[in-house]
């Protein structure tokens, strides 16, 4: 549990690096909300994988490179897939339910309700991914 938490809380400022970059494509570039979460995303993530590498599961970042694209790669899909559920649950289901002040912004609702469930899917995929990966070092080791 504590390696979760530790990953929530690096994960946290990568979403902070993730929503600013986010909000400033919505609002001053005016980019569509899905291509504002693909690339804010790839900011957040990259963030996360080289601080969590490190500092949660205690690995190395030399010679990781294939498994940063594997990474990558499965960000790919899971960022078009929750782009598009975003998009859907900003669009339709928010403006009507959220109240005024932020049915005003429902991209922004939304990306923040979809965040816990990409949350949970990178920790697990990420924590599958390090067991290939050599460790930093032994924390059984004196």
């Amino acid at each position: 549990m504590k390696v979760f938490f530790r990953f929530t809380f690096l994960s946290g400022i990568g979403w902070l690096c993730d929503f600013v970059t986010f909000a400033l494509l919505l609002k001053f570039i005016n980019v569509p909300s899905f291509i504002a979460n693909c690339v804010s995303s790839y900011v957040g993530v990259t963030f996360v994988w080289f601080a969590a590498l490190k500092m949660v599961f205690m690995r190395k970042s030399e010679g990781c490179n294939i498994f940063l694209l594997i990474f990558w790669g499965f960000q790919f899909i899971s960022i078009v897939a929750y782009s598009y559920l975003l998009q859907k649950v900003a669009g339709s289901v928010l403006v009507e339910v959220l109240p005024l002040q932020l049915s005003s912004y429902p991209n922004i609702a939304a990306k923040i309700i979809v965040t816990p469930f990409t949350l949970v899917t990178n920790f697990l995929f990420m924590k599958f991914l390090t067991r290939f990966i050599r460790q930093e070092y032994s924390p059984h080791v004196v």
